[in-house]
This record gives C-alpha cells, sequence and structure tokens, in this order.
C-alpha cells in the first residue's frame, strides 16, 4: 500500500516536467520540418552537415572536412570554381575578404589587365592616352585601378554586405554547349547567395559600377562624364561575362589541347 502511494505520488510530481518537455519537443521538430531544403552545394549543408558530425557523441573519429551531407567531396575554402559534384564550404565575412585578394592580384587578373590595355592601346580606345610607350603605361595604370576595384570591391566589400557567395559554380560536361554558355553570361546578374540560393549579383553590379565611377578621376576628360562612364560600365560587364564564360569552358579547353585529364 506504502509502495502504491508513493508511486502515485512520484507520477503526480513528475508529470508536468515530462508533459513539458514533449510540448517543447514538438514545436521544434515541426520547425525542422519547415525549414526550406538547401541546395546539395550550398554552403549551408555543409556547413550543417559538419555541426551535425561534431555533435554526434557516438563518433570515435574526428569531423572529416573533405567530405560533406550527401557523400560529396567538398571543395577546398578559396577555390574560385566550384566544379560539379563538388560542395562548398561556407565563406564567413573575413574568408571573402581573404578570397578578394588573389583574385584582385592573381595571374588571371593581371593577364586580364595586359590584354585591356594592349587592345585599348592597339585601336587608341578609351581611354585616350595616345600611342606612345608613355601611353600604354597609363592603359596598364587604369586597367590594373579598375580591375583591382572590381575585384575588391565585389568580393570584399558587397558581397559580405548582401550575404552572397562570389565564387562560381560551374554547371559542367552534363550539360549541353549552349545551355552551359547561358548559364555562364547570366551569372554577371545572377549568383547565389551564402545559403545556396540564386538571386540578382547585387555585388558585381554595385561593385564593377564603383570602379566605372572611380575611372572618371584618372581618365582623359572626353572619357569622362555619364555617357562614357555607363559606356565604360557596359564593357566591364561584357568582361565579365567573358571571365565567366571562361571559368565554365576553360577545362574543357585544356582537355582538349591534352593538358589537363
Amino acid at each position: 500500500m506504502k509502495r502504491y502511494l508513493i508511486a502515485s505520488a512520484a507520477s503526480l510530481l513528475f508529470s508536468p516536467l515530462l508533459l513539458a518537455q514533449e510540448t517543447n519537443v514538438q514545436p521544434a521538430a515541426e520547425a525542422r520540418l519547415e525549414q526550406p531544403a538547401l541546395l546539395p552545394d550550398a554552403p549551408s549543408a555543409v556547413r550543417d552537415s559538419l555541426e551535425d558530425q561534431a555533435q554526434d557523441k557516438n563518433a570515435n573519429s574526428p569531423v572529416r572536412a573533405n567530405v560533406g551531407n550527401y557523400g560529396r567531396p567538398v571543395a577546398k575554402k578559396y577555390a574560385s570554381v566550384i566544379y560539379p559534384g563538388q560542395q562548398a564550404l561556407p565563406l564567413s565575412a573575413t574568408d571573402k575578404m581573404v578570397y578578394a585578394v588573389p583574385d584582385a592580384f592573381g595571374l588571371i587578373n593581371v593577364a586580364s589587365i595586359m590584354t585591356s590595355a594592349g587592345w585599348s592601346h592597339l585601336v587608341d580606345s578609351a581611354p585616350h592616352y595616345g600611342h606612345n610607350s608613355e601611353a600604354f603605361g597609363k592603359r596598364v595604370g587604369a586597367a590594373a585601378l579598375r580591375n583591382v576595384t572590381q575585384s575588391l570591391s565585389t568580393d570584399a566589400v558587397f558581397a559580405p554586405i548582401f550575404h552572397d557567395d562570389p565564387r562560381y559554380y560551374q554547371m559542367g560536361r552534363d550539360q549541353n554547349f549552349f545551355k552551359r554558355g547561358l548559364y555562364a553570361a547570366s551569372r554577371v546578374v545572377v549568383t547565389r547567395s551564402d545559403s545556396g540560393h540564386e538571386r540578382l549579383n547585387a555585388p558585381l553590379l554595385l561593385g564593377y559600377g564603383t570602379a566605372a565611377g572611380i575611372s572618371n578621376f584618372i581618365y582623359p576628360d572626353q572619357d569622362t562624364g555619364a555617357k562614357a562612364t555607363l559606356s565604360n560600365y557596359g564593357m566591364s560587364l561584357c568582361g565579365a561575362a567573358i571571365g565567366m564564360l571562361t571559368n565554365e569552358f576553360l577545362d574543357d579547353a585544356l582537355r582538349i589541347v591534352h593538358l589537363r585529364k
């Protein structure tokens, strides 16, 4: 009889606590179900996967940072191109600033600067500095300032502000040539957010606009003003599209000439 009374009292005492736990678990489960599904290569998907592994108390081995959820390999943190089949590590605001440095001062950007300055010098296009060696030096300087400003403002300033991913996600050879070309060119105005969803590429559009505005302070008078600035801005966006196409098809070109397997 005493045992029965003690058991009854204990059930009455702890039943409110059990009920509270049940009511807390149900909303949490519902909230988890209501969360939008992440894309397989979304940085947030990789982050969540690694966090789940780290919190697993039954794991007997350290977290493997080279494999994310879906069993897919994780790309290097500062990779400029995310290839098909890879998942991307998330970039913090500081990471994006670090990423911007090689993007602005790397060999590809240097080649772009020299090509732009060389073509401008050859056809004497804007900025109109003339044809001598001094003019070529001025063109190289102007192209360098423009390209570096574009890269740094896009990747290190506006990408963190808008919480966007500055890296290029390659569509890959599984898709047809024209679809890949259209996709690559569209990345000028379309980007991925940090969670992996597509939206307007505000960082690039604003970054390139900033560079076009700064050009007014170093270009000759005939190449400044609203009309000239808009023209420079449009040409810069065309250059960005060419860069995206290069990111998409460079590997294919290297395979054709047997420089990459």
